[in-house]
């Protein structure tokens, strides 16, 4: 995907958080934020996070923010006034970048976002933050990655701050318009973007059905999951909204709490939506993710 196509596939954080996006001058007082911080390096590529700091006493908790653009395109920057407002909240917000698909096929993005929560943890005390207190949210391909990070459990290594097993990498996760189940072929075939989706796997549904299975948040669904939030316009036909629908079936199947905003009449990028009804639908995300952070 280049040109008009990749500019479209972004679009959905930058227009979706265009409310957010105009704030005033003076709106990062009280916020701290440090940019290009590297949290790892692979293959000669430093790969950098933006942290936007909350002026309240930690330890506070935390949200990692994946940017969107179908795997080959977007930037953490498109996070930038929704980092500052979740901060002003007393919340640490971290917008990440990981390596796009031109650069590295599946499983890299993944294993990317996946280090950048581990970097996080491991670096609780330096940012005041709580590493017990860590949610996840992204758009579109940053949905997809968001959703990979909260069902895929975390390896044996890893340990909660009393040093037991950690369970989950979060503690709660917000998709929009993510894809959840890379091996639906009527899905696929229903995107007008699924040329996106050969690039991130390299290869076919035809020609590699386990590696589309195993790329799928949908297949690590299990009953002690995190609850997650799925944001879908039903007339989206970049990522079909039978995607929301297949994992909130499945997430319900296993006993997960999932919630499901379907935004009637929408596309991929929620254009349907005027300011009022984005401030409305940014209130209901942030009510759900301040609620699971125990931040009332």
């Amino acid at each position: 995907m280049t040109g008009r196509r990749a500019v479209f596939a972004t679009a959905i954080v930058a227009l979706f958080f265009s409310c957010a996006a105009r704030l005033p001058a003076h709106a990062e007082q009280g916020v701290t934020v440090k940019a290009d911080i590297v949290y790892k390096t692979v293959d000669g590529q430093d790969l950098m996070l933006d942290a936007y700091l909350p002026a309240t006493a930690g330890p506070c908790p935390g949200v990692v923010l994946i940017h969107g653009g179908a795997w080959r395109a977007g930037d953490k920057s498109g996070y930038r006034a929704w980092g500052i407002s979740y901060a002003q909240l007393g919340v640490a917000a971290f917008s990440i970048t990981y390596r796009l698909s031109q650069v590295a096929k599946y499983p890299a993005a993944v294993e990317d976002c996946i280090d950048a929560v581990r970097w996080l943890r491991s670096h609780a005390e330096e940012f005041q933050l709580d590493r017990d207190r860590l949610g996840v949210e992204g758009g579109s391909a940053g949905g997809h990655l968001a959703l990979m990070v909260a069902l895929m459990e975390p390896d044996p290594s890893a340990v909660d701050s009393h040093g037991q097993p950690l369970k989950n990498w979060v503690r709660c996760a917000v998709s929009f318009a993510g894809p959840t189940d890379l091996s639906d072929a009527e899905s696929i075939e229903a995107s007008t973007e699924k040329q996106s989706l050969v690039a991130f796997l390299g290869c076919t549904l035809k020609e590699c059905p386990e590696r589309h299975r195993e790329a799928s948040p949908i297949t690590y669904v299990s009953p002690d999951d995190p609850p997650v939030l799925l944001v879908h316009g039903t007339a989206d036909r970049v990522v079909p909204f039978k995607q929301a629908q297949l994992l909130e079936k499945a997430l319900k199947n296993a006993g997960v709490p999932v919630e499901v905003l379907a935004l009637e009449g929408c596309g991929h990028d929620f254009g349907c939506l005027d300011g009022e009804g984005r401030n409305k639908l940014l209130e209901k995300t942030r009510r759900f993710v301040l609620h699971h952070l125990g931040v009332e």
